[in-house]
């Protein structure tokens, strides 16, 4: 069993040195994550420049398109806002003939009465007439 012990404790020993330490070890995992995140950024800004060179155009193109697409909205607004004073004023002068056929029927009442009036004043004026 001497041989047997021996044989893993020479196995441990093995293992434990090809293994850095743990001071090594997170020191080194350290350092390379720090290189590693600064390729990252400059990466990530040189492929952001890239697309930005890249893509310039496009961009211009949808900036271009939007500004098409809002002076449509303004012309179309425009309209709008003109159809809206224009319906206004109808409104206004809508309300103006009410304002004249109210008149005119308070007119029409007032001479309906008179009318009224009239005829039996002379209904019993021939009456009287007729009575004497």
């Amino acid at each position: 069993m001497t041989g047997r012990n021996q044989r893993k404790k020479a196995e441990n020993t093995q293992s434990q040195n090809a293994s850095p330490s743990k001071d090594d070890h997170s020191s080194t995992s350290t350092m390379e994550q720090g290189l590693m995140e600064n390729e990252r950024l400059l990466m990530t800004e040189s492929l952001f420049k890239e697309w930005i060179i890249t893509n310039f155009g496009e961009l211009k193109d949808h900036v271009v398109a939007q500004c098409k697409e809002t002076r449509n909205f303004e012309k179309r607004f425009d309209e709008i806002l003109l159809r809206i004073d224009n319906l206004e004023r109808s409104m206004s002068e809508l309300m103006e003939l009410k304002n004249t056929i109210q008149e005119l029927r308070e007119v029409c009442t007032g001479l309906n009465t008179r009318i009224v009036q009239a005829e039996e004043g002379i209904s019993e004026m021939r009456h009287s007439l007729s009575g004497t």
